[in-house]
């Protein structure tokens, strides 16, 4: 809506209004003069007319030819829609990421963007039944939200009153705890443990269990009438947790069934014969079963490769603050690069950061130097260091290595943007993580010490 009224071109993207504060003020006056939002109808038409749209008048009466091609022009654009999506182009990690911060794309774009998404949510190649299937996001929310309730809950907690409390699982307490750190400003968060709580209260977990190992129900079985009735007694709380109506009237297996909706399953039946009446039998849908199970697998092997990583990390920077200490056995005063939180990184005599004899574990007061100034050009010494100031200098080590190639002069302007200790920390990531390429640029620029300055 706002790409509509500040009227981008839709083929070139360019905007027609260049003054968003301009446009906010006469947004602003022009709503309280007309407090009706009838009265912005004709506003509405010149601007879809200036935009180069016909609009066509109809009457009050329904037109079942016209509906029936409006469905199915409809049916035909989303068949469009998920063909250019397997179509696009493959892009990496970086670009999609790049790209989220960027206010316009170009349609091809959107379409490689979504591309990604897909591809990188699911672990498999992206197909048009695949788009289809994911419906624009919504099949993955279900999906990891059956994997909460799948998951094992943790061990019963009793507070200070006696009241006893079953916490959530790992994964679902993180996914809260990592919405909090990354939406720190906003207060409305999506709250996953109530949604999976409420589920567990309703004995979801264990019917989930059975039917996911193949086991049929007939809909009057013990589990599933304990649901149904838990579901009508607290029906303004499912309402207002899971967003989920609960008539009165239904029945157990009805009521199942919207749950099971919610999480991404679906059932099927046979009717086999039993003392001369046949008696429906529900199971879950195999092909349903079939490719969540797939997701999910994919999902565990992420998050365990994922903490591999992370442990990898550490054990290197452990073993890297190690060497450093048994080579050169001094610690670095003006911090170049973090081996391990909570620890000082020892640094090679060959870089320009000065040395300064072992120092304690605490905090401390540098001394004053000559111009008044404490701890002239770096920063104090501390017992912790931020995990992000680390974070940035690989980064950047990153970045200078692959620069290498371009040149001397590619790397010395990418060095401008860090630090002094910034720096520091670049060259000793980068001698330790590509030593043959750090020959190459010290051979290359025998005057690389002046960078750092």
């Amino acid at each position: 809506m706002t790409a509509f009224l500040i009227r981008i071109d839709r083929e070139t993207g360019r905007r027609g209004a260049e003054k968003d504060w301009a446009l906010d003020a006469s947004c602003q006056i022009e709503a309280q003069r007309n407090w009706s939002i009838n009265n912005l109808r004709a506003d509405l038409r010149s601007l879809l007319e200036e935009m180069g749209n016909t609009i066509i008048p109809l009457g009050n009466g329904s037109d079942e030819g016209t509906s029936r091609w409006m469905k199915a022009a409809g049916i035909a654009i989303n068949e469009e829609h998920y063909r250019k999506v397997a179509n696009a182009k493959d892009i990496d990690r970086r670009t999609y990421t790049n790209r989220q911060h960027q206010d316009y794309l170009k349609p091809e774009e959107v379409l490689e963007c979504e591309k990604f998404r897909i591809q990188d949510t699911y672990g498999m190649s992206v197909t048009p039944e695949l788009v289809e299937q994911d419906d624009g996001g919504r099949l993955i929310k279900k999906i990891v939200a059956l994997e909460a309730i799948l998951a094992a809950p943790g061990e019963m907690v009793t507070d200070d009153q006696g009241r006893e409390f079953i916490p959530p699982p790992a994964i679902v307490a993180e996914r809260d705890k990592s919405e909090r750190e990354r939406l720190a400003i906003c207060t409305d968060w999506s709250n996953h443990s109530t949604a999976w709580l409420m589920r567990h209260r309703l004995g979801l977990r264990a019917v989930l269990v059975d039917l996911m190992a193949g086991v049929e129900i007939k809909g009057d079985e013990v589990m599933i009438q304990a649901l149904a009735d838990f579901s009508k007694r607290n029906a303004s709380h499912v309402k207002g947790i899971l967003n989920l109506t609960i008539p009165l009237s239904e029945s157990a297996l009805w009521i199942l069934g919207q749950y099971l909706w919610q999480l991404g399953l679906s059932t099927e039946s046979r009717r086999p014969m039993e003392d001369g009446q046949r008696v429906r039998y529900y199971r879950l849908n195999t092909s349903d079963v079939e490719f969540i199970q797939k997701v999910l697998d994919y999902r565990q092997r992420q998050r365990e490769e994922k903490k591999r990583k992370r442990q990898e990390s550490l054990e290197l920077q452990a073993a890297y603050a190690a060497r450093m200490q048994m080579q050169y056995g001094v610690e670095q005063r003006r911090t170049c690069a973090e081996a391990q939180r909570g620890k000082l990184v020892q640094v090679s005599p060959l870089h320009p950061c000065t040395s300064a004899p072992m120092l304690s574990s605490s905090p401390s007061t540098p001394p004053i130097n000559e111009d008044g100034s404490n701890n002239w050009g770096g920063m104090d010494t501390e017992a912790e260091l931020s995990d992000s100031w680390w974070e940035r200098v690989k980064y950047y080590a990153r970045l200078a290595i692959e620069r290498v190639e371009y040149g001397v002069d590619a790397v010395k302007e990418l060095l401008t943007t860090p630090t002094i200790d910034e720096r520091c920390g670049v060259m000793l990531e980068f001698e330790d993580v590509e030593p043959l390429k750090f020959g190459q640029l010290i051979a290359a620029a025998p005057d690389w010490v002046q960078w750092m300055g």
